[in-house]
């Protein structure tokens, strides 16, 4: 079965990259609220969180544009998500080093933390895409087909269903 499928999965993720466009059922997202945790009351809306899912072919061609995206530096040196090698524990290093040698030289440390989870739920995508563009070189078809990623994306809430 598996034959048959991958020349027409590679030739629908081939045909996304090509033409820089994402097809709109991979933009379509499944919202499920689900249960924080199992014994919390079923019936207060409070205690359930939206979990969204998309397609699959749609998690495997973000995974594929994301492998061509990593040669462009898309990172600040001092970042940790997102890298291999860096962690929260690497990034926790780094902050504890710069405080000790601000002390160390009899020098003020100040620590501003700030929560950035839901950052891309926010994010303006026209902004997004020119710093993408002028600050780390992503231009045409890739460009394109980020805006593409972006744009006309959709979602419905399914209650009761099991998949």
């Amino acid at each position: 079965m598996l034959e048959y499928l991958l020349p027409l999965i590679r030739a629908i993720i081939n045909k996304s990259l090509v033409e820089s466009k994402v097809p709109l059922s991979f933009k379509k997202a499944n919202i499920r609220p689900l249960l924080k945790m199992p014994n919390l009351d079923k019936e207060e809306l409070k205690n359930y969180r939206p979990v969204s899912n998309l397609p699959f072919l749609s998690k495997i061609l973000e995974m594929l544009f994301a492998k061509r995206l990593s040669s462009h530096t898309l990172h600040d040196n001092l970042q940790s998500a997102y890298r291999t090698g860096h962690s929260t524990e690497t990034a926790l290093l780094g902050v504890h080093h710069d405080i000790a040698e601000a002390l160390d030289r009899k020098c003020m440390a100040a620590l501003v933390l700030l929560d950035l989870s839901a950052a891309f739920d926010v994010i303006d995508h026209k902004i997004l895409q020119k710093r993408l563009e002028y600050s780390f070189g992503v231009t045409g078809s890739a460009l394109s087909w980020i805006n593409s990623y972006l744009s006309d994306r959709s979602q419905y809430i399914a209650i009761g269903m099991t998949t």
